[in-house]
């Protein structure tokens, strides 16, 4: 029986490190540990995160390495809820940065940042770049919602607004992953969804706003739900989960293929 491929990074011994391959792509989740209404968990973005890393392993191991998570984000408006734990965004960005430059040290020329919590998107984008600039290196950032939106429409049962946060699709598939966790007969339906604004779009995968305000979120939620819950069953959880896995995959296999490019001072 062929020996098992270690894709855990944290597993690792130094020396297993000093002669991985140095292109297998280093994936870095992301989240936040926060209100999720009061039918799921406060851990359900790093939940949901790993998920889709470990997916991602398993499904190609040998061109991956999964790093431990980063289970705090920037969600300070999320802090009338209790639970919240928040960090500032400049203080997430420079803590991220020396993860990716510690990889870049080891060798590592291939990082994702999977971003699992919505107001991480900027701070990860923003962490991704500055690795570049800084080591030369590649370093991509995505919220893995993002790059599987047209499939969860293809399987979604809430209308638009549906789904948003502590939603159809968070509770679906942590439904599916670990259903003693979720409580959907406390769920309620929190569709805030306006189809007469323009700019302000409230779905995560329907293309999202043109325009971003983050209000409080004790102001527009009075239970910490943005979505509809209330539709999440924990079979469309696992074609969510599946979705999101196969398309982040397809995101890892691009990575792998993409030439390491040196820069022209042309000073």
């Amino acid at each position: 029986m062929p020996k098992s491929i270690n894709t855990n990074y944290g597993k690792l011994t130094w020396e297993q490190v000093r002669d991985a391959d140095k292109d297998r792509v280093v994936i870095l989740n992301v989240s936040a540990t926060e209100d999720h209404g009061p039918h799921m968990p406060l851990d359900t973005d790093t939940v949901l995160g790993m998920a889709v890393a470990n997916g991602v392993a398993a499904a190609i191991p040998d061109e991956v390495l999964v790093m431990p998570p980063i289970a705090y984000g920037f969600n300070e408006h999320h802090k009338d809820f209790p639970g919240v734990i928040w960090i500032q965004p400049e203080t997430l960005i420079a803590f991220i940065t020396d993860v990716t430059k510690s990889l870049a040290h080891h060798g590592f020329r291939r990082i994702l940042l999977l971003n699992s919590h919505g107001s991480n998107h900027p701070v990860l984008d923003l962490a991704a770049r500055k690795t570049v600039i800084e080591t030369e290196i590649i370093c991509v950032s995505a919220s893995y919602w993002n790059l599987c939106s047209e499939r969860i429409n293809a399987i979604r049962q809430s209308d638009i607004g549906g789904i948003a946060h502590a939603c159809e699709f968070e509770a679906a598939m942590y439904a599916h992953l670990e259903p003693e966790h979720v409580d959907l007969s406390k769920a309620a339906t929190q569709n805030l969804h306006d189809d007469k604004s323009q700019f302000f779009n409230l779905d995560l995968t329907t293309g999202g706003g043109k325009a971003m305000l983050m209000r409080w979120w004790s102001a527009v939620s009075p239970d910490g739900t943005m979505g509809d819950p209330v539709v999440a069953n924990p079979e469309t959880g696992r074609e969510f989960l599946a979705a999101a896995i196969e398309e982040t995959t397809a995101l890892v296999r691009e990575i792998r293929a993409l030439p390491i490019l040196s820069r022209i001072d042309h000073h």
